[in-house]
Parts: C-alpha cells; sequence; structure tokens
C-alpha cells in the first residue's frame, strides 16, 4: 500500500501530521512535552520505521531512521540518562518526538531524543518551538555510562521546514556540539573545542 501513495499524497501527509502534532502540542503540551514525559521513546520506535519506510518509496534523500557518527559525541559520562536529562531540562531541552529514530556506529538504539529551540519567531506570540532552529541532543546507553551526541539544525515542527529537517540539508554537527558543551557546562570540553590563537 504504502508503494503506490503518489509523491503529492506523500507531502500533503508530512504536511498534515505536522500541523496536527503542532495544534495537538499546543493544547497538550504542558503534559506530554515537558521533562516527565516518557512515553515517547517506546512510541517512536515503533512509529518512525514505518515513516522512514514511507520517505524512502518516494524520496531517497528524506530518512526517519539515521546514524550516529562519531562527530556527533559530544562527550560519555558516568551518569544515567535519567540525570543527564534533568540537566538537559534544566537547560531548556524538552522531548523531540518527530526527531528521526537514530543508532549509533555499533548499532546501539538512542534512549533518549530531546531539543532547545532558537532563532527569531515566526510571529509575535508563536510558541517557542516553532523558533526556527533546533540544538539537538541524543542520548545513547554505552558501558561507560551515558553517551551524549548533538547537532544543530532546522525544527521539524515548522509545516514551511519539515522537509529540510528530514533531509538533513541544514544540520551543523560542530555548532550543536558545542552548544551542548556549553549549556551542560562541560568546561574541560570547551577548552579543547576552543582553537588556540595563533599569532
Amino acid at each position: 500500500m504504502i508503494e503506490t501513495l503518489p509523491d503529492d499524497v506523500v507531502y500533503y501527509a508530512g504536511v498534515a501530521t505536522v500541523s496536527l502534532l503542532v495544534l495537538g502540542r499546543l493544547y497538550v503540551g504542558e503534559h506530554y512535552f515537558n521533562d516527565r514525559a516518557r512515553f515517547w521513546g517506546p512510541l517512536r520506535r515503533y512509529a518512525i520505521p514505518i515513516l522512514h519506510r514511507l520517505f524512502q518509496r518516494h524520496d531517497e534523500d528524506l530518512y526517519a531512521e539515521t546514524e550516529i557518527g562519531t562527530n556527533q559525541v559530544v562527550d560519555i559520562v558516568d551518569d544515567p540518562p535519567e540525570t543527564v536529562l534533568e540537566d538537559l531540562a534544566n537547560a531548556g531541552y524538552e522531548p523531540q518526538p518527530l526527531a528521526s529514530f537514530a543508532r549509533d556506529w555499533l548499532g546501539r538504539p538512542e534512549v533518549a531524543s530531546w531539543a532547545r529551540y532558537e532563532g527569531p519567531a515566526p510571529f509575535h506570540g508563536a510558541p517557542h518551538f516553532l523558533r526556527p532552529r533546533q540544538v539537538h541532543v541524543r542520548l545513547f546507553e554505552t558501558d561507560e555510562g551515558t553517551m551524549i551526541t548533538a547537532h544543530e539544525e532546522a525544527t521539524p515542527w515548522r509545516p514551511d521546514q519539515w522537509r529540510d529537517h528530514y533531509r538533513g540539508e541544514t544540520m551543523d554537527v560542530e555548532t550543536g556540539v558545542v552548544m551542548v558543551a556549553f549549556d551542560l557546562e562541560l568546561d574541560h570540553l570547551l577548552e579543547e573545542l576552543a582553537d588556540p590563537i595563533e599569532v
């Protein structure tokens, strides 16, 4: 059935899905998108592969499943994911259910996908998640603790740029890694990331 859908249907279905989620978020967001929401992970694990198949049938550049490379690693900390999520919440991050579902280069699935939104609001009084950019963080459990990965990109919550997001056209890994290191006050990393001034 997925194979027979025309491209226009895929595009409008994507716009409709994002629009409905935006409306739902406006009305129930205070409860379902706060730092205590824990149902997004399992839901995304089952729903995102279906979305990925739909994308790939009609546009090979669109994706909803992805692999995280070593260049996106911010740090590996001793704390469990729950502790890192508390730190992220305190820094203004929240669950990002519209993100693609990721595995790291060893095949380990993400355990959380959160984001912080930035940039000018599209109109006066617009909700914060409609800002044009996001700093996107994913957490992975490892033998050493919790691996934090990040990048900066276009937010998928806006119907005018969901395709940009799912094509990865605006992704900036270096900026995202630095911003998350700063937000989580990982000072040792900021010192390593700072380029020496050559005179």
